[in-house]
């Protein structure tokens, strides 16, 4: 059985090191420079969507009873811990609401009859409840399947996986609506004078394909260092049929809210994306496409791609830069002065940062108990895994 994780004193001097970067960047971004918040929305929630799609994988596979995934659940499990950071940072963004969403400003919606319209839902007060709400929810149903996950180690009663069944299925109904609301809240109000109804789908798309390439590079990393010898390349393979998939529905679901908008040509609409085709920011749009989809999907479309350790590093690690130009594409553009896209030192320390802490909280995690559920009923079945 695998042995048990312990971060080493040169991961930890690596992770210490990131972290204090995105710490510094981001108390001298606050002091300096107004461009900050909307870098510490994106890593809010960029680090949230790792948290999110790391208990929504656990979810699946209770509700859907599938076994071949039990050997590697702890990964996912431990990727729920960012959910903290992200709430950290969520706090942040209400300290400079004002410099990020329009709405809060009252004498401008006073001018405005669209955004006297949407006060009722769109006001600070509202905004600032909701977000422990949110936070709240993911918790309460994300929490007791962790738990009788490790309690099933203990004592090996099958109990345990009935409950965290019934716990994966109020967490996908109620979990996955609060996640799409969020979305509507914190990324779609940047601009509240445009709307999409598929908006919190487009999200899930892009955050569920992050969160499995993130997955599959710890997966890698600890088999590497061989804390996971039970990981086989069929695993691997699973992973990354996932990760094939949710790149072509990412692109699906970007197809298909660009289409319609832009063959309404209603002008409400179509701003949105006059931001963001045209001029440097539509070099960066047709960027987005190649990193999010193009690419990983060319990579991931052979067989033996998706069982090399190598073809799927790389995949992920695409996917990953793609979900930040995704993210930096919807947040972005309303809040820069410039119609150029703005890449700095700034971006570059929060970006650090984000790696930093979200491998912290991960491994730290990942250390703390056995690296498989040793007595869930369904292990035999995923180390005897073939694809």
């Amino acid at each position: 059985m695998a042995k048990k994780f312990k971060i080493k004193q040169s991961q930890f001097n690596w992770l210490s090191g990131a972290t204090a970067i995105g710490v510094l960047t981001l108390i001298l971004g606050v002091l300096f420079s107004e461009r900050i918040w909307p870098n510490i929305l994106l890593a809010a929630w960029y680090i949230t969507g790792i948290g999110f799609s790391g208990i929504m994988f656990v979810a699946i596979h209770y509700v859907s009873n599938a076994g071949w995934g039990v050997a590697i659940r702890r990964i996912p499990e431990a990727m729920f811990s960012a959910l903290t950071i992200g709430f950290i940072l969520m706090i942040l963004v209400v300290l400079g609401a004002h410099h990020i969403y329009e709405w809060t400003h009252l004498d401008v919606v006073a001018k405005d009859l669209i955004l006297q319209g949407k006060q009722p839902w769109l006001n600070l007060p509202g905004f600032i409840i909701r977000i422990p709400i949110y936070f709240g929810l993911w918790l309460l149903f994300g929490r007791p399947i962790l738990k009788h996950s490790r309690l099933q180690d203990e004592d090996g009663d099958k109990a345990h996986t009935q409950k965290s069944v019934r716990w994966s299925a109020a967490f996908l109904y109620l979990g996955g609506i609060a996640f799409v609301i969020a979305s509507f809240d914190w990324i779609m109000s940047v601009e509240p004078h445009w709307f999409s109804t598929i908006f919190g789908f487009y999200n899930f798309a892009g955050m569920f394909d992050a969160g499995l390439a993130f997955m599959i590079i710890v997966l890698i990393f600890l088999r590497r260092g061989g804390y996971l010898p039970e990981l086989k390349n069929d695993h691997l393979h699973e992973l990354g049929r996932y990760l094939f998939a949710f790149t072509t529905f990412w692109v699906y679901i970007w197809f298909s809210q660009h289409m319609l908008i832009w063959y309404a040509n209603l002008p409400e609409e179509t701003g949105y994306y006059l931001k963001r085709h045209f001029g440097s920011f539509g070099v960066l749009a047709v960027l987005n496409i190649c990193l999010n989809w193009l690419i990983p999907f060319t990579i991931l479309l052979f067989r033996k791609t998706k069982r090399s350790e190598k073809s799927l590093l790389l995949a992920s690690a695409i996917v990953l830069v793609g979900h930040w130009t995704d993210l930096y594409m919807m947040i972005f553009p309303p809040l820069l002065d410039t119609a150029v896209p703005v890449f700095g030192l700034l971006e570059i320390g929060i970006v650090v940062g984000i790696v930093g802490v979200t491998l912290w909280v991960v491994l730290a995690r990942i250390s703390k108990g056995n690296m498989v559920p040793t007595k869930d009923p369904y292990l035999q079945e995923s180390l005897n895994l073939h694809t």
